[in-house]
């Protein structure tokens, strides 16, 4: 008894391993903003779609939310570089626009990505810009 116990433990654990170190996809993943610096965690935390981004990698669009306005553009991937481009949005206006305007001047500065895990962050050269976790798509609509 105490073998079949043992060896389920270990499969468990094993299992559980195996799926905790896969990292998440950039494509096909939504990414909420978690930390940056020009943003309070208030802000980013007020609603569950605020500061958002996902990447569609049939037509190289991205698209997402900033705390007012929604945004899509184009992007280009080698290998960790990633570049947004003719970036477009709607045009509210709403309160607390400096923070939709740091995030948007954030998206222009990106050069590369890295995932670990369900983290995604954002750098231009050396320099974190922005850090997002992984969340699941009808928590991002709530």
């Amino acid at each position: 008894m105490k073998k079949y116990f043992a060896a389920a433990a270990l499969l468990v654990m094993t299992a559980a391993c195996g799926s905790a170190g896969q990292d998440k996809t950039l494509e096909g993943t939504t990414w909420k903003l978690s930390k940056m610096e020009a943003i309070p965690a208030a802000a980013i935390d007020k609603e569950a779609d605020f500061f958002t981004l996902e990447f569609n990698a049939a037509d190289t669009m991205v698209a997402g939310r900033t705390n007012c306005n929604r945004f899509f553009g184009k992007y280009e991937l080698k290998g960790k570089e990633l570049e947004f481009e003719n970036m477009g949005m709607t045009r509210m206006a709403c309160p607390d626009m400096q923070y939709e305007d740091a995030f948007v001047k954030m998206l222009d500065e990106v050069d590369r990505f890295e995932i670990k895990g369900s983290v995604l962050t954002l750098f231009d050269d050396h320099k974190t810009l922005a850090v997002f976790k992984a969340v699941e798509k009808e928590a991002a609509k709530k």
